[in-house]
């Protein structure tokens, strides 16, 4: 079946049924085709280089890490603010590879409270949430162990950028490079993959609208329909997160005291 872009996509029940279906749209001898092409794509770009992967924890970095280490690549990196959910720390705490370093970019309540903008973001500060958590943390990682290339999970199927004029490679203004060896795997071949090397999936999926969301912190989730949404969503997955916010949070607060949570 085809799936449209996550971005459009907050039914998570037509990513349960793809993902169901999925083994049997990429038999094994498919998709073993499709994971040895991109094994030996991964080896020619890094062949002779310095490089890592970056590991989110979700669907696609967990398919990214699977075949960037068979292709020798073990070396990672994870990027996180201050602000995530404690459930999926302890995922990750549990299920991270063994190459992993943690890049923490600080942000928490007391800077949340002073960019209130970011707080279930809208519009382009959504994408913000990933040049200060994510592309930040990726491009400390890189520097600090003088990389050539780092290897992303983006995927166009999901909408993401992995370069100009269809390239899955580029390097950007900061001599980055980043290289996207899934771009053009398509969201049942992750899936497959997934679920024949029966891989860990984090909680987040099990979480509202978890599909389209994926990992983050949790002020950074897209694509609600206003603030109070938001905070409905967060208060559903853990309530306790709003709980220790308030004292800091005075959005949070508010929230609160109008909807009458304790």
């Amino acid at each position: 079946m085809a799936i449209p872009r996550k971005q459009t996509l907050p039914d998570s029940e037509t990513w349960r049924r793809a993902r169901a279906q999925a083994r049997a749209e990429w038999p094994d001898e498919r998709l073993d085709q499709l994971i040895d092409q991109t094994v030996e794509a991964i080896r020619a770009q890094t062949r002779g280089k310095r490089a890592a992967y970056a590991w989110s924890g979700g669907k696609d970095s967990i398919a990214l890490g699977h075949v960037a280490e068979l292709a020798g690549v073990e070396d990672c990196c994870l990027a996180i603010s201050n602000l995530e959910f404690p459930a999926f720390l302890t995922w990750v705490t549990d299920h991270m590879p063994g190459g992993l370093t943690v890049i923490n970019t600080g942000q928490d309540l007391a800077w949340l409270a002073q960019h209130p903008e970011m707080l279930f973001p809208q519009g382009s500060y959504g994408t913000r949430w990933f040049s200060i958590v994510n592309h930040r943390g990726q491009a400390r990682y890189y520097r600090q162990n003088n990389l050539d290339l780092l290897l992303l999970g983006r995927r166009t199927a999901d909408g993401n950028y992995t370069g100009p004029k269809g390239q899955h490679i580029y390097t950007n203004k900061e001599g980055i490079t980043r290289y996207s060896p899934l771009a053009a795997w398509p969201h049942e071949a992750v899936f497959a993959l997934i679920d024949r090397e029966q891989l860990p999936m984090p909680p987040c999926y099990d979480w509202p609208r978890g599909y389209q969301v994926g990992t983050g912190s949790w002020p950074a989730r897209q694509w609600t329909r206003d603030r109070d949404h938001g905070f409905e969503e967060v208060w559903e997955i853990d309530p306790d997160v709003i709980r220790a916010a308030a004292p800091d949070l005075p959005a949070a607060a508010d929230w609160m005291r109008r909807t009458g949570r304790q």
